[in-house]
């Protein structure tokens, strides 16, 4: 599991790789625990950046999922359970997403 201030944009970006490799479209969204969400808008990516990934995902904040990607048709890939995929797909979720995080003014103490 990553540790450093960008982890929960390395789980989410997990998430949706491994959901691209198993099913070969992307997710429409992700559930993922409210402290993330609030991390990822406000310290990790920022509002302008939060937004551009909003507008790819849904992130839908609920208490105990793990970064669990989904679609319509009930597919899903649980980042939580599964961990990291074994490899990339073409295009990096990052990529696809078109956003990386913040540069850290926190370091690694930095929380959820």
């Amino acid at each position: 599991m990553p540790n450093g201030n960008e982890r929960n944009f390395v789980r989410l970006c997990a998430a949706i790789d491994g959901f691209r490799l198993r099913y070969g479209t992307w997710p429409t969204r992700v559930r993922i625990i409210p402290l993330a969400v609030e991390n990822l808008r406000k310290h990790v990516l920022g509002k302008s950046r939060f937004g551009k990934v909003e507008a790819k995902i849904r992130l839908i904040p609920e208490d105990g999922a793990e970064f669990i990607a989904e679609d319509e048709s009930g597919h899903s890939y649980d980042y939580g359970h599964e961990g990291f995929p074994d490899e990339l797909p073409p295009i990096s979720a990052s990529d696809w997403l078109g956003v990386k995080p913040l540069p850290s003014a926190y370091g690694d103490e930095f929380p959820i």
